[in-house]
């Protein structure tokens, strides 16, 4: 259903920078945004015609989306937004609504989601998307009422409404593969030390995370995976089109159902395409039939969010996983020849020197490959932000610096120097000692790896960030979101969990089915 107006595009969708990726994060990957790919793809399937531009990956800075939104005239304009990049995203509403004044702007992602009536101040944003945003954004270019979308908050009288939740979407595999051929692939890096052959390339084979962890917006989100074959055939069409020789999973929960993961891994494995993978892993849900599957259809690593060393931590974060079954996990993994990386946290709160030494005591005894950590941080929609902003504790609301590299918020039996300091220790005290070195220098296949324990070293090990003069990326930083918050709603709106208005209190129970 192509639009009649001449030279007119029906969807543009926008992916904003994440500001930070000069400091610290440059470290992690950059990779397509896969829920606007997903999207795209749809919404192509109906024979509307997309764009997306992804500002982020391409570093686009204003001049040029400007000139590109002007070009297209898109109908309607959607815009992904993460916590760290929601402050340059209200940019881009406003620029869009000054470059393209008819166009319907819609929000979606984790931070709109979590935060719409917030959101909603921008005068320049018309619709927030919770949840899936597939069908929500079909039904808004169809021009259909927003009053009747489920999952769409919207302004209507002076006041937010937030329809009721839209019903979750459990057959993935309705959808296309995601939009690939709408990006430049030679944009796109993986983490440092998450990959074993280039180019890389991010999957997800499932939504959701059955998990009630405090510091995640995926928690209490209904579990859906997509059939194993047909991830299969995703790999195979990204391998043969693109050259694409390494997958990074990204699902928070890859592992948990059994069933259809040992079905890929078989289907992967008889395809010998040679591709190389990585997955996330639950200490409770992983076993030796499963490690031998994976590695027999690529996976050289697998990461696994261990959070604590600290049993009263871990409850405390709503993870309170037996120790006995990450030492159980990581001895499998290596058992099939495959690295462990695990991601802590320190910071959370009624963190103590002593509990964050458990921590990389617990770390260290695991003899674990990678060691990732990272500093508690509060997002909007997760119990933890709920918690520290009640107590009073949360420091400020400056989105740019949300990026789990700081201290957020106060807690009275620890400073932030203190973590800081504990920080750095513990790097140098994982790393530099002989049996973590030795296991760095025989993974170094390529002269690429080589450049990312350089860097790794001098940020982490160091605490040399990369800087960088002025330049047109500047545009995106050192803005104020109260510039572009130019409505008043009287009513303020409660504390709430992202999973309460991505999915609704009624699917709380669809979760443990």
């Amino acid at each position: 259903m192509i639009n009649n107006e001449t030279a007119r595009l029906d969807v543009a969708l926008v992916y904003p920078p994440w500001p930070v990726l000069d400091d610290r994060a440059i470290l992690q990957n950059s990779l397509p945004p896969l829920g606007l790919l997903s999207i795209a793809s749809y919404l192509e399937s109906l024979d509307y015609s997309v764009r997306i531009h992804d500002v982020h990956g391409e570093k686009l800075d204003d001049v040029i989306l400007a000139e590109r939104l002007r070009a297209e005239r898109p109908r309607f304009i959607g815009i992904s937004v993460l916590t760290n990049m929601s402050i340059p995203a209200h940019a881009i509403a406003k620029l869009a609504r000054e470059v393209v004044p008819d166009a319907v702007i819609v929000m979606g992602g984790v931070h709109a989601e979590a935060l719409p009536e917030r959101t909603l101040r921008n005068s320049a944003v018309d619709y927030v998307v919770r949840g899936d945003g597939e069908e929500t954004m079909r039904e808004i270019v169809e021009g259909r009422s927003p009053r009747d979308i489920q999952g769409l908050s919207f302004r209507e009288e002076g006041k937010v409404r937030n329809n009721p939740a839209r019903r979750i979407e459990m057959n993935l595999d309705r959808y296309p593969f995601p939009a690939y051929h709408l990006v430049d692939f030679k944009n796109y890096f993986p983490a440092v030390g998450s990959y074993r052959n280039l180019p890389a390339i991010n999957m997800l084979m499932t939504r959701g995370c059955p998990g009630k962890c405090a510091f995640c917006n995926s928690a209490r989100t209904v579990l859906r995976t997509r059939d194993a074959d047909a991830a299969v055939a995703q790999i195979k069409h990204l391998n043969q089109k693109y050259g694409i020789r390494q997958i990074q999973f990204y699902d928070d929960t890859f592992t948990v159902m059994k069933k259809n993961v040992l079905k890929f891994c078989k289907g992967l494995e008889a395809e010998k395409l040679g591709v190389t993978w990585t997955a996330y892993i639950r200490g409770d849900c992983f076993s030796d039939d499963m490690a031998a599957a994976m590695k027999a259809a690529g996976c050289h690593q697998v990461l696994v969010g261990i959070e604590t060393g600290n049993a009263e931590v871990a409850a405390r974060l709503g993870k309170p996983i037996d120790r006995k079954k990450y030492y159980e996990a990581v001895k499998i993994a290596h058992r099939h020849g495959m690295e462990v990386r695990a991601s802590f946290i320190i910071g959370n709160l009624g963190e103590t020197w002593q509990s964050m030494v458990d921590t990389l005591e617990f770390a260290i005894d695991l003899d674990i490959d990678l060691f990732q950590l990272n500093i508690s941080t509060p997002y909007p929609g997760t119990a933890l932000f709920n918690e520290v902003k009640q107590r009073g504790w949360l420091r400020h609301e400056n989105w740019y610096r949300y990026g789990q590299g700081e201290m957020l918020y106060d807690q009275p039996q620890m400073s932030e120097a203190e973590i800081r300091c504990f920080e750095k220790y513990a790097f140098r005290r994982f790393y530099m000692r002989p049996r973590a070195m030795l296991r760095m220098l025989k993974r170094v296949a390529n002269v690429r790896h080589i450049r990312d324990y350089v860097l790794a070293a001098t940020v982490l090990l160091f605490g040399i960030h990369k800087k960088k003069g002025r330049s047109s990326w500047d545009c995106w930083t050192e803005l104020r979101e109260e510039d572009f918050l130019d409505l008043e709603f009287s009513e303020q709106p409660p504390f709430r969990l992202t999973y309460e208005l991505r999915q609704g209190r009624e699917f709380e129970e669809l979760e443990h089915a």
